[in-house]
């Protein structure tokens, strides 16, 4: 069915660098101006390279394309102010996977890595590229995810770089600035914020939950929910990972104590907080649902005058056409009532062809709010927050336009749901809960 529907756009989004100064390009702003806050770092990073012998050259190219830059991209020095020479890396190599299967070649990457950080207890780098053969998604016992959960256990950063990617010169030209963002952001470093103050005291909390596996049957042996904190204007905060369980019922109660205990967490973290939004995604089923508003209702309220909750989808089968255009296709920011209690935001549209035509619609998002939470006059507040936050992914420079809340805990998800729940429990109990709390480890 056709209908007529009113709607409005929201203020185009600008960012803001070094001195909180604004551009509406990204990678010009860097530039310019640098990145909005530098690495908390006491002197300049080191790196680990991981790679076979037989790739040492993509290795040596992966280094310069990072140090000296390509194409746009200028190097780190000149984006993100911080610098890279030799002596900031070393690598792990010295193993080979030619004629390898993906599990044994897996197998080789998580050795060398435990070689040599036995060998080295007090040499510990502030990340890890790790270039590795690309695998499919579906895989769970790959190099990507080896490296990552033996990485993650010992409290380590890494970066993932596929061999393909850097032997594409054409695409890897476009990939060495994403490369770096990436990078910088996992290590502390804060590339751009949305710009305005008027958001400063706005806070927002993502909801996830991971089903983890067992490498072996690949059937589900756990159940892990958690929650991604951070400013409307784009600043991360926290995350918070819940206890790993195998029980359904018992998932439920852990995944209102994560909610619980984030809130209070939100509140202790700033004098005035004018707002808390809770972004809930399209995934989670009505008992979870059921139990996230149960934590909102309940929380005794201190200095949060206002918890809101939105379920945010991602939904390519509702869509609407604007006759003002020959192909139809709004602008970012509009904004369509579809609903009493349901709206439409188009997070990118005409002006972004570039990044989606002819591969998939623009990013359309349902937003409803969720009863008993909601009041009707902070409607337009809450979605030009998630407008916002759809503009300040730091996956790349035209990553995707989704709101971090919602698109950063899907990247959690994915990648918790490879590593087995023996070995979560031991990640999450061991000396890298402090990192996986307060770093960007899976961007």
């Amino acid at each position: 069915m056709i209908e007529t529907l009113r709607a409005q756009i929201l203020p185009p989004v600008q960012f803001a660098f070094r001195g909180n100064r604004s551009r509406a390009d990204k990678l010009r702003g860097l530039v310019e101006f640098g990145p909005y806050g530098d690495m908390p770092l006491n002197q300049p990073p080191t790196f680990g390279f991981v790679f076979p012998s037989e790739y040492r050259d993509q290795a040596n190219r992966l280094f310069l394309y990072l140090k000296n830059g390509v194409g746009p991209f200028k190097g780190v020095e000149s984006t993100f102010r911080f610098p890279l020479k030799r002596e900031q890396v070393f690598s792990v190599t010295g193993f080979s996977i030619q004629n390898r299967k993906s599990h044994d070649a897996a197998r080789s990457y998580a050795d060398a890595i435990l070689d040599w950080h036995t060998s080295r207890p007090k040499q510990r780098p502030d990340l890890f590229f790790i270039l590795h053969p690309q695998t499919s998604q579906s895989e769970l016992d790959t190099p990507y995810y080896a490296c990552k959960a033996r990485l993650l256990r010992q409290g380590i950063l890494s970066q993932n770089v596929t061999l393909e990617l850097i032997n594409d010169e054409a695409k890897f030209r476009w990939s060495a600035a994403n490369i770096a963002l990436a990078a910088f952001a996992k290590l502390g470093g804060i590339p751009w914020i949305v710009y305005g103050e008027d958001v400063d005291q706005d806070l927002i909390i993502g909801l996830g939950r991971a089903y983890l596996y067992d490498p072996a049957t690949r059937q589900t042996n756990g159940y892990m929910g958690f929650t991604a904190c951070f400013s409307a204007r784009g600043v991360f905060k926290f995350v918070a990972l819940a206890e790993v369980t195998d029980d359904k019922r018992r998932y439920l109660k852990l995944l209102g104590k994560v909610v619980s205990d984030s809130l209070g967490r939100a509140e202790r973290m700033a004098k005035t907080i004018t707002s808390l939004s809770l972004h809930i995604p399209k995934e989670m089923s009505k008992d979870e649902n059921s139990v996230v508003q149960d934590a909102v209702q309940q929380h005794p309220k201190q200095k949060i005058l206002q918890i809101t909750a939105v379920r945010v989808s991602d939904d390519p089968g509702v869509f609407a056409v604007d006759d003002r255009y020959r192909d139809g296709v709004p602008q970012r920011g509009t904004v369509i009532h579809l609903g009493e209690a349901e709206y439409l935001l188009y997070t990118e549209g005409r002006d972004e062809q570039e990044n989606w035509a002819g591969l998939r619609p623009p990013v359309a998002l349902r937003v409803t709010p969720q009863s008993g939470t909601f009041q009707a006059r902070r409607a337009m507040a809450v979605l030009r927050q998630i407008n916002d936050l759809s503009q300040v992914n730091w996956r790349g420079f035209n990553a995707r336009s989704q709101p971090i809340s919602v698109y950063y805990g899907s990247l959690i998800a994915r990648l918790l749901s490879h590593i087995p729940a023996t070995e979560m429990n031991a990640i999450t109990a061991g000396s890298a809960h402090q990192m996986l709390e307060e770093r960007m480890w899976f961007l």
